[in-house]
């Protein structure tokens, strides 16, 4: 157990009463409660919402700020996630177009603790390889919600002591309608349809709610329902990064340098100043230290989305003095990707393959062109098909037991599952010639080399020209290749009791304590297709040599492929790329390949290292204690919190076909300490300093060990993990200069004791690493009749061994400026602007040494909009843009890091009000279709001062026409 310690700045600060939190449905309640205590200002457009969530953060004690109410409705806002961007500090990663994951003041996703009804909740969707996958961590999938099921959002930047820990960037609280919002009866039903211009097809979103309360509003009930579809085409060009043959397992092209016409010159050094390579390597073989793109290759991903929730809310009030509330909240995502990429194979390749002509930078490092000879090329098409079903249920309730003494309660179960098959079938092109004479071969086109291949980023430094030696369009130049057909399922449950005492001590003061305990659980399967039932689509041959090959696909078997240009029409035109990029190719035919393949029965596999079983449990007490007073004639609020914290941990895996349980805890005292003072009318400094803590991810602390034979990557689980825990001040100055005006100036520092770093270390496996890999991926044991030597790495070969660890800490220092007014100074009624701008920086020390930014960190972040808003109409444009940010450091296949290109989006949004009930709008999202791109930097020991394109696509834009009628 760690020492409590106190710095004598925290002993000298008291702090203030709990934020003010309200929203348009909500009543003021009394300065001197916990809750908030904000004046109400009905939301009837942009504006008025823009004062009720400004109110919000003028009330509260600590820095908070809030969207409330039509506030989100009138945004073109796909999910939660796109609401939150709009709020200083706060950005976020897409999937598939839309919000899926929040970055707040430069930490990551998993340093923000997000609420659901008052209790901390889970969500886990999926996704690409390049966005992250299959989570299984403590991030917050914000995509499986419709925004519509919620009216309020509060973000809390700074803790107090009645806030559940465990947001160390941010606590995100998220509030359902509930029928004492608003009494009597409402009813609200909307429609819209949007067009995505990639797929030109329509996709309707519904929306329905139903409020009434009965018996003098003692009783009320509440229902809701939304659904919406969405069918996405995202296209693109990827590398699937750089990478030299050396760093490829030290891999060496066919021939020497003598036998290539190389354009530039070759500078070994400048890639790898360190390198141990023989003199006689360095003179003759200088193309091996050149950096190639992985895999170059066109990208097609097609989702279509299925989007449902429901919400039920049910409110009996007895007396005055008694409440109950029983919340219950269902979403389900429904989601088919389809994804289809044809790459040339540098991966693992560069002992087969000869270059003929190499085209190189001005510095000697990178091949920008080239031609080559022995490439095969692969056609991948992979089909995910998930759902995620998420619901909660929360029972709470509130006592008045004396005029000065209250009592809330508070039980509640959230779960989520997420479900997901994936099948990957490959087509590699044919050899260009085969031990048996009379076996087909890939059949040449323009006199080149059947196995020709060349690239080109002369001419568009993101996306390469390409060219093939054979017709990629003809099914009968391929066969197929072991497919890779598995099933995840990952089950989230949170289970929450709480209790909270407040005792009114005074019109000025309150004492508040409560007690916490959750209950966490995550478990992982993995399974694999049930024994015997995959067969193969073709008959197979013995070759020369007796091992049993795919024939190639004959004419009877071409019914298993189609070509992209048959399912995605104009494939290119969204990413706009140079005339010698291919834009067809083969691929294949899911439903008629999956059946050929008798694919789709699955058997649990317990001793994947992807299955395994996390149960924590944490038990928290606090005491917190508020005052209103004055100082000098000056308003000031002041909150002084400690929270305790006790937390067990219980992990179950799998190593080497052996079940492993370890268990480990720890215990953590909390202060926290917030004051606002209004120093003159409408001026207001506000300072916070408190300890929090973020938890490591539950699946960073399995007993289990991961490998990703292709790219030779081993991770080792770790259930010893400490908590992250920080020291964080605020300080924050606000000046509201006009009604419904701010402009603010708030300055952040946190000093965090450790981050959860993978040391990654190159080398040969343990004898118990081998046995291990060996059992669970045998494709990798040269003795194992499955041996795959096209598999990526064998166990005999040179891994990166990952291991999470509480790594080095680091300071995070930056600001915020924020600004709101409505233009009333103009002539013409109804203009006004927003605007925030946030800047971050920090370094932190990463394993073996290496220095860079926390991942997901934007130096420099930013919103404004501009809205006119009337009674009958308004509009309002938001610009938001990142700065570029590491998603991976030190990156794979020895780069330094790898990178997303900060975007810059521009959305759009207007309404007209037909009656005073029925209500028309438009909604324009990404309206410039903007491009998204990753990057890599290159080998670690030049610097990484690289920017190599890893993947580049488009979305498209989307437009959306709605109905909205209220009653």
């Amino acid at each position: 157990m760690k020492k409590f310690t106190v710095s004598p700045l925290v002993l000298a600060m008291a702090a203030a009463v709990l934020p003010v939190t309200s929203y348009a449905q909500e009543s003021a309640t009394p300065a001197a409660e916990t809750d908030s205590a904000v004046e109400e200002v009905m939301v009837t457009g942009i504006r008025a919402s823009m004062a009720n969530a400004l109110n919000a953060k003028r009330g509260a004690a600590n820095n908070i700020d809030a969207i409330v109410a039509e506030d989100m409705g009138k945004m073109p806002d796909l999910n939660l996630a796109e609401s939150l961007q709009r709020v200083s500090g706060v950005a976020i990663t897409r999937e598939g177009g839309e919000g899926r994951n929040i970055t707040v003041r430069g930490l990551g996703p998993s340093f923000s603790a997000t609420t659901l009804n008052g209790m901390e909740v889970p969500s886990s969707t999926g996704g690409l390889d390049s966005s992250g996958g299959v989570n299984r961590g403590r991030a917050f999938d914000f995509n499986v919600f419709a925004s519509e099921l919620f009216n309020k959002i509060l973000i809390n930047k700074s803790a107090k002591g009645s806030l559940e820990e465990g947001g160390l960037a941010s606590t995100v609280e998220l509030y359902s309608a509930k029928p004492f919002d608003n009494p009597g009866f409402h009813a609200i039903a909307s429609g819209n349809m949007a067009i995505e211009n990639l797929t030109d097809e329509n996709d309707p979103r519904v929306f329905a709610l139903v409020s009434n309360t009965f018996n003098d509003d003692k009783f009320g009930v509440l229902l809701s329902f939304a659904q919406s579809e969405r069918n996405i085409r995202q296209e693109g060009f990827g590398t699937v990064r750089w990478i030299s043959p050396l760093d490829n397992s030290n891999q060496s092209f066919v021939g020497n340098d003598s036998t290539v016409n190389i354009e530039g010159t070759p500078n070994p050094l400048a890639n790898y100043p360190d390198t141990t390579a023989s003199a006689t390597k360095l003179a003759n073989e200088k193309l091996d230290f050149m950096l190639y793109p992985r895999l170059p290759r066109m990208d097609s991903f097609n989702t279509d989305q299925e989007r449902t929730g429901i919400t039920g809310s049910f409110q009996f009030r007895p007396s005055d003095r008694m409440e109950f509330t029983l919340d219950y909240l269902k979403s389900s995502l429904e989601t088919d990707v389809t994804s289809y990429n044809f790459f040339a194979q540098f991966r693992n390749s560069f002992n087969s393959i000869t270059p003929t002509h190499i085209v190189l930078d001005d510095a000697g490092r990178v091949a920008v062109a080239g031609e080559f000879t022995g490439v095969t090329p692969r056609v991948e098409s992979r089909g995910q098909f998930s759902t995620t079903d998420f619901e909660q249920v929360v029972l709470s309730s509130k006592f008045e037991l004396t005029d000065s003494l209250k009592l809330d309660v508070m039980f509640g179960n959230s779960s989520v599952v997420y479900d997901e098959e994936q099948y990957r079938f490959n087509l590699d092109a044919l050899a260009a010639t085969y031990t048996n004479p009379a076996a087909p071969r890939r059949q040449s086109i323009n006199g080149l080399s059947p196995t020709y291949f060349s690239y080109d980023f002369r001419n568009n430094g993101d996306i390469a020209e390409m060219a093939y030696g054979f017709d990629i369009t003809n099914p009968l130049n391929y066969h197929f290749t072991t497919p890779t057909i598995r099933k995840d399922v990952v089950e989230r449950e949170n289970d929450t009791f709480r209790s909270d005492l407040t005792w009114e001590i005074n019109d000025e003061s309150s004492l508040k304590t409560g007690l916490v305990w959750n209950e966490r659980n995550i478990n992982s399967e993995r399974h694999d297709p049930s024994a015997g039932t995959l067969t193969d689509p073709v008959a197979r041959v013995a070759t020369g040599s007796g091992t049993a090959t795919i024939l190639p696909i004959t004419a009877a078997s071409t019914g298993l492929t189609t070509t992209l240009s048959a399912v995605t029409k104009g494939y290119g035109s969204a990413i706009n790329p140079p005339a010698g990029f291919p834009t067809n190719f083969v691929i294949n035919d899911f439903a008629a390949t999956k059946a050929a393949y008798n694919a789709g029965s699955f058997t649990l596999n317990p001793n994947d290292p992807t299955t395994f079983d996390v149960t924590e449990n944490t038990t928290g007490i606090y005491t917190e204690y508020n005052r209103n007073m004055e100082v000098a004639g000056m308003p000031l609020m002041i909150n002084a919190g400690l929270r305790y914290v006790e937390t067990e941990v219980e992990s179950v895996g799998v190593a080497g076909n052996v079940a492993s349980t370890r268990k480990s805890d720890y215990a953590e005292w909390l202060p926290s300490a917030n004051a606002t003072l209004e120093v003159v009318d409408d001026f207001v400094i506000r300072f916070s300093a408190n300890r929090n803590l973020s938890r490591p991810g539950l699946s960073s602390m399995t007993a289990t060990v991961n490998a990703t034979p292709i790219n030779a990557n081993i991770t080792v689980g770790n259930p010893g993990l400490d908590p992250i825990i920080a020291d964080a001040f605020d300080l924050g100055f606000e000046w509201y200069f006009a009604d419904e005006a701010v402009l603010g100036l708030t300055l952040f520092h946190k000093n965090i004791d450790s981050f959860i770093i993978n040391n990654v270390v190159p080398g040969t496996l343990s004898p118990e690493l081998k046995a291990i890999i060996a059992t669970a991926y045998p494709q990798t044991d040269p003795n194992s009749a499955a041996y795959d030597p096209n598999a990526g790495a064998n166990i005999n070969s040179e891994w990166n061994i990952s291991t999470p660890l509480n790594g080095e800490g680091a300071k995070l220092n930056g600001y915020e400026i924020s600004y709101q007014q409505p233009f009333t100074f103009l002539p013409v009624e109804g203009f006004g602007a927003f605007a925030n701008f946030t800047y971050v920086d920090s370094e932190l020390t990463y394993a073996n040494g290496v220095k860079g930014p926390l991942v997901g960190l934007s130096e420099n972040s930013y919103n404004y909009g501009f809205y006119f808003e009337r009674e009958s109409y308004g509009a309002r444009v938001v610009v938001n843009g990142r700065d570029d940010y590491v998603t991976a450091i030190p990156g794979s296949d020895r780069n330094y890091s790898e990178n997303t290109t900060g975007p810059t989006r521009i959305d759009l949004s207007g309404f007209y009000n037909i009656t005073e009930n029925i209500k028309v709008s438009l909604e324009v999202i990404n309206l410039t279709e903007e491009d998204e791109r990753l990057f890599t930097t290159g080998p670690e020991a030049a610097g990484g001062d690289l920017n190599l394109v890893r993947e580049i696509n488009n979305t498209g834009r989307e437009i959306t026409l709605g109905i909205r009628a209220s009653f």
